[in-house]
């Protein structure tokens, strides 16, 4: 039971990465946390998510930004490789729940501007990737994957304010996740903390994600640039609710 339940998480989660670009572990850490335990979650959703990364980071590819690309990753992984290092030992309830009172607040902001001002939702053609924000971005984004893996909020902000969009947005968050997540996989077994235990499970997820993100993908390209931010944001308010609902409880117990 415990391996359909988490598999038919993993397709559902999947396939919300292959239409927005993230959420994976947004969708799946709360789902399989208590089937399986959340450092045990994090664990597999961090190196799960190598996967569906990769499959967008191919599909997207002409869509790289490498300014962006570079300048978010020269602290982003510094700063995973150091969470993952202290994930073993820190309690993670208070960052996630800062985490999701920032997300809800920006999130709630975003959409009433954006319902408010329709017409600010457009392509813009110049992309500013020289600003700071994107390597205090980049450190943030690196520091939150790697404690509680579920950080995608940080990028979608600044990846929204340097004017990347649905197919670049998809493209760029892709290639980012895909370096952090490589970058700290060998540390979860230097440091023995893989659950070797749950090993048939991590297996038959791969051929899941994969019909998931595929799936995901072709919905992408019918949903427009305006619905697609709306989107992003509506998603982000849910879950920001969840981490700040679930992070209370567990600090007040």
């Amino acid at each position: 039971m415990i391996i359909y339940l988490s598999l038919i998480a993993i397709f559902f989660s999947s396939m919300v990465y292959g239409i927005i670009g993230f959420g994976d572990a947004l969708v799946l850490i709360p789902i399989i946390t208590p089937i399986i335990g959340i450092k045990n979650a994090v664990i597999l959703v961090n190196i799960w998510g190598t996967f569906p990364a990769l499959l967008n980071f191919i599909t997207y590819r002409k869509f790289l930004d490498k300014g962006y690309f570079f300048r978010f990753l020269s602290l982003g992984i510094p700063a995973t490789i150091l969470a993952t290092y202290l994930i073993i030992n820190i309690t993670t309830e208070w960052i996630e729940l800062f985490l999701g009172i920032f997300i809800l607040i920006y999130s709630s902001l975003k959409l009433v501007n954006y319902y408010q001002n329709p017409e600010i939702i457009e392509v813009r053609n110049e992309i500013n990737t020289a600003s700071p924000l994107v390597f205090f971005g980049g450190f943030s984004y690196g520091l939150l994957t790697g404690l509680i893996s579920a950080a995608g909020p940080i990028n979608v902000s600044i990846l929204e304010k340097t004017g990347h969009y649905r197919e670049s947005f998809i493209e760029n968050f892709a290639a980012i996740g895909t370096i952090l997540s490589i970058s700290r996989i060998p540390l979860y077994f230097i440091g023995n903390i893989f659950p070797y235990d749950l090993i048939l499970v991590f297996f038959l997820a791969f051929p899941i994600i994969f019909i998931g993100t595929k799936l995901g993908q072709q919905i992408t390209p019918k949903i427009s640039v305006r619905k697609f931010q709306i989107i992003i944001f509506c998603f982000l308010i849910g879950n920001s609710l969840k981490s700040i609902i679930s992070s209370s409880i567990a600090l007040l117990t």
